[in-house]
């Protein structure tokens, strides 16, 4: 009796495995790349990934170089299938993450397009979960069409829309909550710069986001000299570096000596494909995040800076 119970239990989950497998395959015919990352949102599935990871990818550096394009309010469909197109078929450096922030209407449109190596992010969400709130979008909403990050706190939002340091913080507390992970962007304006005060104004913004933001992990830094970006300008290596060493002595002092070893900072203003080999031989510079560059096939030269 048991024999036969066990039996059928067999061929009833064989059975529901090939229903699985032809419903999956009827679905990934019309969303092949959306399905096929997405699905590892899912911690179950996450779980089932991780027992086939191999032991030189447990063994990476704990920070690996990250590259982020801000595509900004930039593109349409020809120019983002083109671009899709540059960086699906380009030799890409496999030691480097690549996160690309889409314009959100155009997000899954990117998704379906880009090898699930890349990441897509969000340039912008709100600090809840859904609401009166016309315009906003949600970290949930970016989940939900296959986004795994998001842009917060880049000097435009701080300057043309008025975001605070408070609000910045609580949207990035809100986007970990909901398991998106953050670019967290900081930076200067010039006129901080020539009063020297360029340490007070990144200390004063990584005060409000390690206020809300307990656990580091799914979170990078991006230091943005704002006079440097889509200004042609640039800060000097050893410029960047500068900053970079005072942010990685700060979380030292503030949050951990663990946290400040492991927290991955990018460096983003103006950065192209001419400076960012000399950028990323910095040794606490941890990738770019990159604007205007990131539109242009160069972009592939900056993510293959280490190569």
């Amino acid at each position: 009796m048991d024999m036969n119970h066990s039996a059928t239990n067999l061929t009833l989950d064989a059975l529901k495995s090939v229903v699985s497998q032809a419903l999956l395959g009827k679905f990934t015919a019309v969303f092949p790349k959306l399905f096929k990352c997405q699905w590892k949102t899912y911690e179950g599935q996450k779980k089932l990934y991780a027992n086939f990871s191999t032991d030189s990818d447990r063994n990476m550096s704990s920070r690996k170089f990250c590259v982020g394009g801000n595509w900004k309010m930039n593109g349409d469909q020809k120019s983002i299938a083109e671009i899709c197109k540059v960086l699906s078929d380009a030799p890409l450096d496999a030691n480097t993450e690549v996160v690309i922030g889409c314009p959100a209407i155009y997000l899954m449109f990117a998704r379906n397009l880009l090898p699930c190596s890349i990441g897509v992010a969000g340039q912008n969400s709100y600090k809840v979960a859904k609401g009166a709130f016309t315009g906003e979008i949600s970290p949930a909403m970016l989940k939900d069409i296959g986004a795994d990050w998001v842009i917060l706190g880049h000097s435009e939002r701080r300057a043309i829309f008025n975001e605070s340091d408070e609000l910045i913080a609580e949207k990035a507390e809100h986007a970990l909550s909901e398991g998106l992970k953050v670019i967290a962007c900081i930076g200067e304006s010039l006129e901080e710069r020539e009063a020297g005060k360029t340490n007070d104004v990144v200390a004063r913004q990584m005060c409000a986001y390690a206020k809300k933001i307990k656990d580091w992990t799914n979170v990078v830094v991006a230091y943005e000299p704002v006079w440097a970006i889509g200004t042609g300008k640039t800060a000097t290596p050893d410029q960047a570096q500068e900053v970079h060493a005072y942010l990685r002595q700060w979380l030292a002092e503030n949050i951990s000596k663990e946290v400040s070893s492991s927290l991955r900072i990018q460096y983003g203003g103006s950065v192209t494909a001419a400076n960012a080999r000399d950028l990323a031989k910095k040794p606490d510079i941890d990738g770019f995040l990159v604007g205007g560059a990131s539109l242009k096939p160069e972009f592939v030269d900056i993510i293959n800076a280490r190569k």
